[in-house]
């Protein structure tokens, strides 16, 4: 079983990581700020993804990390760890819809909706994931009972793909 995880890491100025933090697959989105992400600049509103490792150094004014990783279901949470940062898992979904194997083609993707107004009627999508807000609000209803109200820059919420939700 695989599991999708979402970190929020809060980096003071030129703080960065301990240790590199270990995923096979991972994508770091710069909510605000900028950081060197394994060696990489990558400012706000910006996102990079990267394989195995990353280390992550915080620029001069900081940054606020939103973190996704798509790991075994037995690796444990991966904080990040290190002097000036605040990292917390902010959800974490068991991916029930398929099973890795190392010859499957896959896509793990960022991506963003602008300037939605209304509803979005019944949907569903091919793949599972683990949305957040990036401003404005948005109420998530499933039948499956993952609910949500959104209304703040990094709440967030969880899609399974395989069951129809209404936002």
């Amino acid at each position: 079983m695989y599991t999708l995880r979402l970190y929020h890491d809060r980096f003071e100025p030129g703080s960065k990581t301990a240790q590199d933090l270990e995923a096979q697959h991972s994508i770091a989105f710069v909510f605000e700020g900028s950081a060197g992400i394994n060696g990489e600049e990558v400012s706000a509103d910006d996102a990079v993804y990267h394989k195995d490792t990353v280390a992550i150094e915080a620029g001069a004014g900081g940054a606020w990390i939103w973190r996704w990783e798509l790991v075994r279901t037995r690796t444990p949470n991966n904080l990040s760890i290190g002097e000036g940062i605040d990292s917390h898992l902010k959800m974490s979904r068991r991916i029930r819809m398929f099973e890795l194997v190392p010859t499957s083609k896959w896509l793990f993707r960022l991506d963003c909706i602008m300037d939605n107004e209304g509803s979005t009627g019944l949907h569903s999508h091919p793949g599972s994931g683990i949305r957040c807000m990036i401003q404005g609000q948005m109420r998530v209803v499933s039948e499956k009972g993952e609910c949500s109200d959104n209304n703040h820059p990094g709440d967030c919420w969880y899609e399974e793909g395989s069951y129809p939700l209404v936002s």
